[in-house]
């Protein structure tokens, strides 16, 4: 037997079944009447506010849509996959974990372009043979040329955003009155003090993530059309940051 073949030989039969199929009933019930409908994200209330999270997200979304066929990359396919989810988890309600993959989003995005720049190196992460600490993937964006050039970004401000993201990843009690409890599952957007400290915060994570992927690949849009090329500018950044990034950055 299994371990937990031998468990349930232990476990009484009626706890086993019964009880906890009732229990399951009364969680998925529960979750059910927590989570925010869906009409309400859609044409309610909320929907304002679930719109100012997403036009952030497709500033991602434009860039993932034209990415030159060129640049497979894992990295890059994790990077969508926790872009996708930590919005998905914000609508949802679950704002400590959509925090985490936002973490996660900004990390990859740091090992995308590490391994770029680095394929032998990459070969040997893939067979578990190569890894470095995270913050020696930022280093190597810190002494990046193009990075180096331009000002709209800075380390400091960077480490800053990290460190109060790992907040949310270690659950440090220093940030217990923002994080939310199991039993008080709301969106995001449910509060307008709350809602606009967690938009900024995932603003500037993709304000550094866009900066990444044109330094991955400056003309990643080139030949796009004007719409789709300027919007991820037109919604992060301001005038004249768009000028120093275009400029400093090479972005054709």
């Amino acid at each position: 037997y299994t371990y937990w073949e031998r468990k349930s030989k232990i476990v009484p039969q009626s706890l086993h079944t019964d009880k906890i199929n009732d229990e399951k009933d009364a969680f998925v019930q529960e979750l059910y009447e927590t989570i925010v409908s869906e009409d309400s994200l859609r044409n309610g209330n909320l929907k304002t506010r679930a719109l100012s999270i997403h036009k952030i997200y497709m500033t991602f979304y434009i860039m993932s849509h034209f990415k030159p066929k060129e640049l497979y990359s894992p990295y890059f396919d994790n990077l969508l996959s926790c872009v996708i989810e930590s919005e998905s988890l914000f609508f949802l309600g679950f704002k400590n974990s959509g925090m985490m993959l936002l973490r996660s989003a900004l990390e990859m995005s740091f090992k995308f372009l590490y391994y770029t720049y680095h394929p032998i190196e990459q070969i040997k992460n893939e067979t578990g043979n190569f890894d470095l600490h995270g913050i020696d993937y930022r280093e190597f964006l810190y002494t990046f040329p193009n990075f180096l050039l331009q000002t709209t970004l800075n380390k400091d401000l960077i480490e800053q955003l990290w460190s109060e993201l790992c907040q949310y990843t270690h659950c440090d009690v220093k940030i217990v009155d923002e994080i939310s409890l199991i039993a008080d599952i709301k969106p995001i957007f449910e509060n307008e003090r709350s809602f606009q400290e967690y938009l900024k915060k995932i603003k500037y994570v993709f304000r550094i993530i866009i900066a990444v992927l044109f330094m991955v690949k400056p003309n990643w849009l080139e030949g796009v059309e004007k719409s789709y090329f300027d919007y991820p500018f037109e919604i992060l950044f301001s005038a004249s940051e768009i000028t120093d990034l275009k400029i400093n950055l090479r972005i054709v």
